[in-house]
């Protein structure tokens, strides 16, 4: 089977079948992919390629989005920041860790002794 023939059978399936066959096809090929790239070496791509957070561009991304949540714990600060990076890869606590420090460095917030954080 070729996948002309494949593609035509697909057309003939219910919207939620064709919904149903894309996720497996993507984990399929997100297992596969892993199986021919180890980790580690997905993990050094990801860092090569993704901008590393002391980076002034990383830092002014984040910066303008949590200006529109404004989150007010830290955990939520976090969690938010988190969100932005789970397409690319994730994030490590470190490198989260290290955007909140430069972020308080810039005075761009400030994180009280409650984990409140204020946006100055």
């Amino acid at each position: 089977m070729n996948y002309d023939e494949i593609a035509a059978l697909c057309q003939r399936l219910e919207y939620r079948d064709k919904l149903r066959l894309a996720q497996m096809l993507i984990q399929l090929a997100r297992k596969e992919e892993e199986s021919q790239n180890p980790r580690s070496q997905i993990e050094e791509n990801i860092q090569d390629s993704w901008k590393t957070p002391d980076n002034a561009e990383v830092i002014q991304y984040v910066l303008e989005r949590i200006v529109k949540l404004k989150p007010t714990k830290r955990s939520g600060l976090k969690n938010s920041i988190e969100a932005m990076f789970q397409f690319q890869g994730g994030i490590s606590e470190f490198e989260l860790e290290k955007i909140i420090s430069e972020l308080q460095r810039l005075k761009y917030i400030k994180i009280d002794e409650n984990n409140r954080v204020k946006y100055l």
